[in-house]
């Protein structure tokens, strides 16, 4: 790594490196080399970019004790907190996404080494897999907090997150970590080894590692809990009244919930093994020849109660012959009782809004729920294998400049079960006696039923991704500016990615108490062609240290859509060597997915209201567009069968950026930086799912033929199929505020570097253009995920002695107010974590940490025992490693 300036600060900081904008050449140190940066492919002086960069090095990811490297990303203000993590235990599937300024995973770009990484997502989604990455490889991280999509093309539309890996090591190094919570849960550990040997003309090195970590159950939590109304012995809902069945099975009782915390995870559980090697041979003093290959293989598990079974999701039970004749004496004795204690009350039994219609308990009763916990738990495991092979060729012309090539190939496949699964249709034939079993549900269900319609589902995944390039760059020395010569760089990319997602049989077949859903099946490929060029218009100069310009355009020609232009064009003003001024705008576009474009026909079942019904469902009257139900129509139910699948017709999301920042490094104060920055976003055209309600109204009360287009209607005029698939109707718009406070102080003991950072969001604002409709997120807890809180922030001390370090880190999230129904008011959240290293000698360094040291408890998002997985689930957390290299 090359020790700028920059490096050597981040070194310091320890926890989370100094963000690559400071202008620090007034304080002496090492010459600063021009190197190859995130956000430009002209190599430059890493504090002169015009959009900031933030940058972990291999010292704070060692110091921060993470067994994956999304945990410590996720601690850095700018990023988002919409990505999945290991807390994502329900719906989950053992992913670790990031993403930035909440925006989403898919309009983050994640690089190994400037290429693009395999997208590693189950049912062929468009994210990386951070689990995927080997931490103990990674020399650096850069994060850029731009839009960069003239640069790095598609998806780089909130920023890009490079992951820089080791090129080079001499001799063995051993490393090993383990961790555990204090309230039990949790474990995890990690062991690694790397070897690899420098030469004259070349080098090696390579990494084989494993890694474990286990569930934290809610059991291990006093804070956690979680009651359902759906019960192991069977509960019955009536507009008379609500009931739980004992477990003789024939005996009700007053209603009561069921525990079902003691069957659930909070966080899901990982074993990881990794070999990854990399090398590169000198061909000739000018041309190198450099290749990467890397595996890894995990198992991840997650465990949810058994599966609910109710009206809502296929448990259809006719009460008269599905229920024993004692629960249904009992229930006409429940109907009449409440019909008699309405009567008593001096109501009108002629009255049309009689609650107690008819004679029997029949006519209210609404639904049987159970959940057969004696079958055993939902039990989710993914088996992944993702592998990736890059090799190209570099070297320099005698004129100065520089060339490269390269081919990358990634492919991702993945296994997932879910044991414990139930066949809609087996249970049909239970109900109708076709399996000639008996189907008294009451009281729980018996071996043989669970037996007869429970089996493990099993489905599968695949992506790969094909990329080729080549690129020229260098000074124009024709061209000549006051600063320069005009820098430039160009070049040429191909790729192809294919992917498909294979639902189980019984899943496409729509036998599953979860939603049908077709496979999924699809690629695309697309070409591009870029430019860049770098303007050091002045430098040196009275009220000018620097003024430059950067200007960069790429063109993307896909087989999906066509052609995208994108362009980008930033400014870095110093009028004197304390004080820097930067700024930048660009467009920015995020292609469609394979799932969104290609996934197959997905079923939902979607509350909404008919227009055209005349039943009391339908509250605003009939539309005037119905001529085509029959007279006196009601819809049955509340429930709309709805396809969610893909939409070959959609278009790119598009974006535009622009920031505007202020360094200072005051010349009279050693080592500080103050650094502002402000950014503001803004995505049209973003693929969302439309208001299906407004399609309904528009169509049968409006009568706007579009919109009927997506409406089917089958036997007694019921709406049989509602076309769902996500369209190009959306709008985010995004600001805020990022500072960042560097100061180190020197002494004759040691060093004392202290960084304070934080991010201000000042909008975010999501417009659907079908409904006209806005939703302001700032200052909103998401229920289970999204975090759009005014203030987060990150702040470290640390001491650097001679042969030993010690510092503590504070992470900060304001309050809030929960987007449940009830508006919880969620308070803000501060997490303090301590840090300690020892060189023992020349080989031997042992390091330890403790993390949130004050037992911080994730707070109720909805008072119904909810928690936004963003929040610490793990608790006080102990941690020591130890590395040896010999």
């Amino acid at each position: 790594m090359i020790k700028t300036k920059l490096s050597i600060a981040i070194a310091a900081f320890g926890t989370i490196a100094a963000t690559g904008v400071s202008a620090q050449e007034a304080v002496p140190g090492p010459t600063v080399e021009e190197v190859i940066v995130t956000g430009s492919r002209i190599a430059r002086d890493p504090l002169s970019t015009t959009g900031p960069i933030t940058i972990v090095d291999s010292e704070a990811i060692s110091r921060s004790g993470v067994g994956t490297i999304d945990e410590l990303l996720n601690q850095l203000p700018s990023m988002g907190t919409t990505g999945i993590n290991a807390n994502d235990n329900n719906g989950g599937q053992g992913l670790a996404f990031v993403d930035l300024r909440n925006l989403g995973s898919a309009r983050t770009l994640v690089l190994v080494n400037g290429r693009r990484f395999v997208s590693s997502a189950s049912g062929v989604s468009s994210a990386v897999d951070m689990n995927n990455i080997p931490v103990e490889m990674i020399d650096r991280i850069e994060v850029l907090t731009d839009g960069a999509s003239a640069v790095y093309g598609s998806d780089a539309v909130a920023g890009v997150i490079n992951v820089v890996m080791k090129d080079s090591f001499d001799g063995v190094r051993i490393n090993a970590r383990a961790g555990s919570t204090s309230d039990g849960g949790g474990e995890n550990g990690d062991i690694s080894l790397t070897f690899g040997n420098e030469g004259e003309r070349g080098s090696f090195i390579a990494n084989i590692s494993h890694s474990q970590r286990d569930e934290i159950t809610f059991n291990d939590r006093d804070w956690a809990g979680l009651t359902s109304s759906m019960g192991p012995n069977g509960n019955i809902f009536t507009n008379y009244g609500s009931f739980s069945v004992g477990e003789d099975g024939v005996t009700l009782g007053d209603y009561a919930g069921y525990d079902i915390g003691q069957h659930m995870w909070l966080s899901g559980a990982m074993e990881r093994t990794s070999a990854t090697a990399s090398g590169k041979f000198s061909i000739t003093d000018s041309v190198e020849l450099w290749g990467e290959a890397s595996y890894t293989t995990k198992t991840t598990n997650q465990q949810l109660a058994a599966q609910p079974m109710y009206a809502g999701n296929g448990f259809v039970l006719d009460p008269e012959q599905h229920l024993p004749a004692e629960i249904q004496s009992q229930l006409q004795d429940a109907w009449q009782e409440a019909y008699d204690a309405w009567v008593a009350n001096g109501s009108d039994p002629e009255d049309k809004v009689n609650p107690f219609p008819g004679a029997t308990w029949v006519e209210g009763f609404s639904d049987f729920r159970i959940r057969p916990v004696a079958g055993g738990t939902r039990s989710y495991e993914q088996q992944t294998d993702t592998y990736r092979l890059a090799a190209g060729l570099d070297g320099d012309l005698a004129n100065g400049w520089s060339w490269d090539t390269f081919f990358s190939y990634g492919k991702n496949e993945g296994d997932n079960v879910t044991a414990n699964s139930y066949n809609k249709t087996r249970l049909n034939e239970i109900f109708s006696g076709e399996a000639g079993l008996d189907y008294d549900f009451a009281g729980g269900m018996s071996p043989e039923i669970m037996d007869y319609f429970r089996y493990d589902d099993r489905e599968n995944n695949e992506y790969e991704l094909v990329n080729i390039g080549a690129s020229l760059s260098g000074d124009i020395e024709a061209i000549q500016f006051q600063g320069g010569a005009l820098g430039f760089a160009g070049g040429i990319e191909y790729r192809e990615e294919s992917g498909e997602f294979n639902p189980s049989p019984e899943t496409q077949s729509g036998e599953t108490f979860g939603n049908q859903q077709d496979a999924t099946g699809g690629d695309f490929d697309v070409a591009e062609v870029f430019a860049e060029f770098n303007l050091p218009i002045l430098a040196g100069v009275q009220y000018a240290e620097e003024l430059s310009i950067d200007a960069a355009v790429r063109y993307s020609d896909y087989s999906t859509f066509g052609g995208e232009t994108t362009g980008k064009v930033g400014l870095v003003y110093a009028p004197i060597e304390d004080v820097r001024f930067r700024s930048s705008y660009s467009t920015s576009f995020r292609a469609p997915g394979i799932y969104e474009l290609y996934s197959g026909s997905a079923q939902s079942y979607e509350t909404l209201t008919d227009p055209c019904s005349t039943g009391t469902s339908n509250p605003e009257g009939q539309g005037a567009n119905c001529d085509m139900v029959s007279p006196g129509f009601e819809q049955a139910g509340n429930q709309v069968p709805t396809n969610i699948g893909g939409n070959q017709e959609l278009m790119p999301e598009q974006a535009k950026t622009f920031t505007a920042g202020i360094v200072w490094t005051p010349s009279f104060v050693d080592d500080l930086s103050i650094t502002l920055d402000y950014y503001d976003i803004s995505v049209e055209d973003a693929i969302t799912s439309p208001d299906l309600q407004r399609i309904l109204d528009d169509c049968f009360r409006d009568g706007i033929a579009s919109a009927c287009s997506f409406v089917t209607r089958g036997a007694g005029d019921q709406i049989v199929a509602l076309e769902g698939a996500k369209m190009n109707i959306g709008q985010i718009d995004t600001r805020g505020v990022d500072i960042d406070v560097v100061q180190n102080l020197h002494f004759d003991a040691g060093r004392l570097a202290m960084r304070a950072q934080a991010t201000r969001m000042l909008e975010y604002k999501e417009f659907n253009e079908q409904s006209g409709t806005e939703s302001d997120y700032l200052g909103e807890v998401g229920i289970t995920g999204g975090l759009y809180v005014d203030w987060r922030g990150l702040a470290s001390v640390t001491w650097y002695g001679n042969d030993w370090d010690a510092g503590v880190e504070a992470q900060y999230f304001d309050g809030g107010v929960s987007s449940s129904p009830y508006s919880v008011d969620i308070d803000s959240q501060t997490y303090l974590n301590l840090r300690a290293g020892w060189d023992v000698n020349d080989n031997l360094r042992v390091s330890t940490g403790l993390d949130n040291v004050t037992n911080e408890e994730p707070q109720d998002t909805s008072g119904y025992n909810d928690w936004n997985s963003f929040y610490d689930f793990q608790g006080r957390y102990f941690w020591a490693g130890a590395s040896y290299q010999f």
